[in-house]
């Protein structure tokens, strides 16, 4: 399967240089190629690399016909990979507006029809209303709550903001729901701070990643292991990301 999957992008990186516009396909979902934003991402695409773990989770854990709930939408294509699912409804909050700009083209795309809904809006503690979130456009997969929003290189934006307990409520979401998160480092807070909102949905789906706490650097194995102990068990890990169930 590597060496196929090596082969078909050799051949595509070919046919781009030779001028091929032909839109991206990822675990059954189309990229319009006007909607991606950078030559990495659209490279990742073509190698099938971009959030293939996530993806190949997704497909193989989160139930069909459940209800779910998306921390950090991005780019949008994460999302349609979950209405393959056939979700009874899917609810996807994203930070960057222009983004959700983007995601909201990327599910009209492949699911016009879906019960879906995408908020703009980050995720932060209780009682906190906006936050500075830092954001590259060089990078454009994603961004995160700025600690120090004056060492930010990028664009720092402000952005309205909710706790995950707030969410839920607002949302109506039955503990029997699926979170499907990758909020590059927030999950670390949410472990910590909020562990009863993590703990209301039945799987998590989620890519951890490291961070730096108070000038100490947290691996992602130990994000991982701080979610664990909002009451649940790791079913399945690759690298970064993993599978986990609450337990009964």
């Amino acid at each position: 399967m590597r060496i196929y999957a090596s082969v078909k992008w050799r051949i595509l990186a070919m046919a781009r240089m030779l001028g091929y516009r032909g839109d991206p396909r990822l675990f059954g979902v189309e990229v319009p190629l006007r909607l991606v934003p950078s030559d990495v991402i659209r490279q990742q695409l073509d190698a099938g690399s971009y959030e293939a773990k996530e993806a190949r989770f997704i497909q193989a854990y989160l139930p069909l016909g459940s209800e779910v709930l998306e921390l950090g939408a991005s780019l949008g294509i994460v999302s349609s990979i979950i209405l393959g699912r056939r979700p009874s409804r899917l609810v996807s909050y994203e930070a960057v507006l222009g983004l959700a700009d983007i995601a909201r083209q990327m599910v009209a795309h492949n699911h016009p029809d879906a019960p879906w809904e995408l908020v703009h809006c980050a995720i932060a503690d209780e009682g906190v209303s906006e936050v500075s979130f830092a954001w590259s456009p060089e990078y454009t997969q994603g961004g995160s709550v700025a600690r120090d929003p004056g060492a930010n290189e990028g664009v720092t934006l402000r952005v309205p903001a909710a706790s995950l307990a707030h969410v839920i409520e607002r949302h109506g979401l039955p503990d029997s729901s699926w979170l499907v998160m990758d909020i590059e480092g927030m999950e670390w807070e949410l472990a910590r701070r909020q562990a009863g909102g993590l703990r209301h949905f039945a799987g998590i789906i989620v890519e951890c990643h490291d961070i730096t706490d108070e000038g100490r650097h947290v691996p992602h194995a130990q994000v991982l292991e701080e979610i664990t102990r909002a009451g649940f068990d790791i079913v399945d890990r690759r690298g970064k990301v993993a599978v986990l169930m609450r337990r009964r």
